[in-house]
């Protein structure tokens, strides 16, 4: 009997020997203080760092600190870069015992980040320095309830602000991939942000060759904040490749887009592949394709920022290689749009940064061409169809009886500027006649202002009717003849829908015969 209780009390002896080495190690290698905690924080931040309160636990070991305030480097006294309202570590026993050491989840509560502008004294890295320390993993990091307020270069302007509402990581750890999962309430435009995926191993010495992958999507998107549009979008996404460099397809799907001034609301579709700088935000679009209605547009481009300017602006090549003239006036117009018809174009779109309206901000260089077009308003096509008739040789009484649709094609370019666009160089014909026009259109008021020359063999009387064709056909010397056309100056002013078509007669009358 003795043998045995002698074995017994001498493996219990070796366990309370063990015991109290252990207590010894952790008393002298015990992470959780104020002191070890404030330096983790400082090497891991570069930065000063206070705590108000501080407790430790030992059953789970650990500790939580109140009120945590990581300085500027310059002006320690001024708002901190960062404050956390409650910091809790908690480890295990066991994980001392690993290699590198594990703590088994970090929380964090309350946590406020400003993020200096990228010239500001305070605008290097708020965050880590370096990766967690080559001892150390955490299995778990939550971050709840944080904000993180992106400063502007212009102190009158408002902050950009982004509310991470959840935010877990696991298996953080240095050379380590680690798993994410965050939602997060965008402020411009505004939004719901939800993405999960992969992330690292971090690369302090180089951030763009950190690997990352995952999928997102940002929901109940409201596009009214750019001013001068509104619309409800929703975006799906899958991305990777390197932070500095983020490899990204999905789509967006707008309900009820609108542009102020229109009586319309469309549905817009877009698909997109894209090239996404996680260190800055820039994107380089390659490309996008939107779908509404009849109509397909491609764009390609980027949307990136530029030193001087405030925020971002975004500059595209588009193409319409197959469209309708009539759905790309359905956006901007009151009422059924003036003019149907196929409409092929190319041109060069730039949304400049800044907060003016959408319609003020836009800069547009359009060249654009009609097939098949005609006016939807039947007077308008009425009088367009008896100038073609009479032009091609139609009698009166087979104008009045059978009159023949004249097709149109419409050619010109389009430079739009603070709302307003000037067209140059545009072309109108349709059989026996053709017209060239110049002038402008108000996207703000809708107001028409323009002027041209129509060539013509028909009658001109034929383009109205009553007392106005009476007066026409008497004056029809009056104008000038170039062969076997007359050459007739017109004016379209007034309100889209409701605009005049005139004959110029200050013109008419001023030039030689």
């Amino acid at each position: 009997m003795r043998k045995p209780l002698r074995w017994l009390w001498i493996a219990c002896a070796g366990v309370i020997g063990a015991l109290v080495i252990g207590a010894v190690i952790l008393a002298t290698h015990w992470p959780f203080t104020r002191k070890a905690v404030i330096a983790a924080l400082e090497k891991a931040s570069g930065r000063q760092v206070e705590i108000r309160a501080f407790s430790t636990s030992y059953f789970p070991p650990g500790c939580t600190a109140q009120d945590v305030s990581f300085l500027r480097h310059k002006h320690p006294e001024a708002q901190p870069i960062i404050t956390v309202e409650r910091l809790v570590i908690r480890g295990s026993f066991i994980g001392f015992l690993q290699s590198p050491q594990r703590l088994s989840a970090v929380k964090v509560v309350g946590m406020h980040l400003i993020i200096p502008p990228p010239k500001a004294a305070d605008s290097s890295r708020v965050l880590l320095n370096s990766g967690p320390g080559t001892g150390l993993a955490i299995s778990k990091i939550i971050a709840d309830g944080a904000l993180l307020e992106f400063m502007p270069n212009d102190e009158k302007d408002k902050p950009y602000l982004l509310n991470v509402e959840k935010l877990a990581v696991t298996d953080v750890g240095a050379g380590t991939r680690m798993a994410y999962r965050v939602t997060l309430k965008n402020s411009e435009p505004p939004g719901i942000i939800r993405a999960e995926g992969k992330f690292g191993p971090w690369n302090p010495d180089d951030i763009g060759s950190t690997p990352v992958s995952g999928n997102y999507t940002y929901d109940n998107i409201d596009l009214g904040v750019f001013g001068g549009i509104t619309g409800t979008a929703q975006a799906r996404g899958e991305f990777s490749g390197l932070l500095g460099r983020i490899a990204t397809h999905g789509s967006v799907d707008v309900a009820r887009f609108h542009v102020n001034g229109s009586d319309h609301s469309v549905p817009l579709a877009t698909t997109f592949e894209a090239t996404v700088n996680g260190t800055n935000g820039d994107v380089l679009l390659n490309p996008a394709t939107v779908r509404y209605r009849r109509t397909q547009i491609e764009v390609r481009g980027s949307i990136a920022g530029h030193e001087g300017d405030q925020g971002k602006a975004a500059k595209f090549d588009i193409v319409v290689p197959q469209g309708r003239v009539d759905d790309l006036l359905y956006l901007f117009t009151k009422g059924e749009p003036g003019m149907s018809g196929d409409i092929a174009a190319t041109g060069k779109f730039t949304w400049p940064s800044g907060p003016r309206r959408f319609l003020e901000k836009i800069a547009l260089d359009l060249g654009f061409g009609t097939r098949d077009s005609g006016f939807t308003d039947p007077q308008t096509q009425a009088t367009v169809n008896r100038l073609s008739g009479s032009a091609e040789g139609e009698s009166e009484k087979q104008l009045k009886s059978d009159p023949s649709t004249a097709l149109s094609e419409l050619r010109g370019n389009i430079q739009m500027r603070g709302g307003t666009a000037q067209i140059s160089n545009g072309s109108f014909q349709v059989p026996g006649a053709d017209a060239a026009v110049h002038g402008s259109y108000s996207l703000l008021n809708q107001r028409v202002d323009l002027h041209g020359t129509l060539h013509t063999r028909g009658q001109l009387s034929e383009m109205t009717s009553g007392f106005k064709a009476v007066l026409v056909k008497a004056l029809t010397p009056v104008f000038r003849k170039e062969h076997s056309d007359r050459v007739v100056p017109f004016q379209i002013t007034g309100a889209y829908g409701n605009a005049a078509v005139e004959i110029d007669w200050k013109r008419t009358l001023s030039r030689p015969k």
